[in-house]
């Protein structure tokens, strides 16, 4: 299955899952992970900053790390919590800044995971509940 094919049964899955609208496929970009967090955090951003995936709710783009696999499980789920973000843009779900729209991701992103046969996503995809709180904080 290429990365549209992909694209279009995820959002497919969210939209099964969430009963929002399902909007048109966003732009998916490979890039890599220094220009992934320049886009992010700006030029000069900290050395200890790792990104495998982001959104743009700008441009409707998604990017992904340059080395991102179709064959990867984790890779996959990444790019479902990124399409989560864009069915949350188009259909306006109200939050107070957009950090505050991590939590269903990640809740979302962890529900497939599971139905992909993964017992333990948080061990999948290096994280905790903690991190996800301080992800869903406005600042």
């Amino acid at each position: 299955m290429n990365i549209q094919e992909l694209v279009v049964s995820l959002i497919a899955w969210i939209v099964f899952q969430t009963g929002l609208l399902a909007p048109s496929p966003p732009h998916v970009v490979l890039v890599p992970e220094k220009r992934m967090i320049e886009l992010a955090y700006g030029v000069g951003s900290p050395s200890d900053v790792h990104l495998r995936a982001l959104y743009n709710r700008d441009n409707e783009t998604i990017y992904l790390r340059d080395d991102w696999n179709s064959d990867n499980l984790r890779d996959r789920s990444e790019l479902l919590h990124e399409l989560v973000h864009h069915v949350q843009r188009f259909n306006k779900i109200p939050a107070p800044c957009s950090a505050a729209l991590e939590a269903d991701a990640y809740r979302l992103q962890f529900q497939w995971l599971r139905e992909q046969g993964v017992a333990d996503p948080y061990t999948l995809t290096e994280t905790n509940d903690l991190w996800i709180a301080l992800a869903s904080r406005c600042h």
